[in-house]
């Protein structure tokens, strides 16, 4: 197991004398900020400030800000922001409105974190909407129709790149017909593989437009795999690597979510035989089991 590897979520407001001493001397690729560590703007620029004293400058400083019901940061313009579907709604009617809407939300808000000192945002979604998927995305996706999602998807990339943060897309191979909430079970799809293979390349298309980094699902798509796509060789390297040819990065979802099984170690061994680059431990009793587990 590699640390350099991890993007680990810390405990509160401030570090802790044990994260700093995990920052200082086994530095981490990044770290991820949830509700629990946001307070005010004061607040974030000294907590990534500090972060950034113990593990260096370049570490990364991630975070979950789609818009609509998830944000993470309790003040404007975050919890402000329309949800994803919003702006495929408008699409219908105004598509180069909603293109130009997306893409200047996306600046302002990447404005917004790159002055606290963020560097990637784990949006967009680029999950297909299905209404017999479960709701867990619901909103979150921005149409049940491809090229719409490509169209603002690559906007919104584009908007955040503007603003100096790296786009985070989500969730490879799509999660919009799962049948749970992976946070809480193991989703299950069972559709072909030519329709997965369909709704995949969105990423594909969305990667060529500049997004460099894509979250993998913890879903098992019955017909294709036994194993979540985060564990997939199949998924992440024959056909997001192989097949798509994409050379940036690939981020786990969660490891600490069910979706992934029980146990932080055994989800981390399991990405080892997968296409993983970014492995995401964001609950801080799980990061504290990954650095236990380090040799000495």
């Amino acid at each position: 197991m590699n640390p350099a590897t991890w993007v680990i979520g810390l405990g509160g407001y401030t570090l802790t004398s044990k994260e700093r001493h995990y920052l200082h001397h086994s530095p981490p690729q990044g770290v991820i900020l949830f509700s629990r560590n946001c307070q005010n703007k004061v607040q974030i620029t000294e907590l990534l400030d500090d972060v950034r004293q113990q593990a260096g400058k370049t570490i990364w400083a991630a975070i979950d800000e789609e818009g609509g019901r998830v944000h993470r940061i309790p003040f404007a313009p975050f919890n402000q922001r329309p949800h994803a579907a919003s702006y495929g709604a408008l699409f219908e009617k105004h598509p180069e409105k909603a293109t130009q809407t997306i893409y200047d939300d996306a600046c302002h808000t990447g404005k917004y974190l790159a002055d606290m000192g963020f560097t990637h945002n784990c949006a967009p979604v680029l999950d297909v909407f299905h209404a017999q998927g479960h709701g867990i995305i619901g909103q979150r996706a921005l149409s049940h129709d491809k090229d719409t999602i490509v169209t603002l998807a690559s906007a919104c990339v584009r908007g955040f790149k503007k603003a100096h943060i790296e786009a985070v897309g989500k969730h490879f191979p799509g999660h919009g017909r799962a049948n749970a909430d992976s946070h809480l079970a193991v989703p299950t799809v069972d559709v072909d593989l030519e329709t997965l293979l369909q709704e995949a390349d969105i990423f594909r298309q969305v990667a060529k437009q500049g997004m460099q980094h894509i979250m993998s699902a913890h879903v098992i798509y019955k017909q294709v795999s036994n194993n979540i796509a985060t564990f997939s060789p199949y998924w992440l390297h024959d056909v997001l690597r192989e097949k798509f040819g994409f050379q940036g990065k690939i981020w786990s979802d969660d490891l600490c979510m069910r979706g992934a099984g029980e146990n932080i170690i055994d989800a981390l061994q399991h990405t080892q035989q997968s296409a993983c680059n970014i492995l995401l431990i964001c609950e801080p009793k799980q990061v504290a089991q990954a650095y236990a587990a380090l040799p000495n």
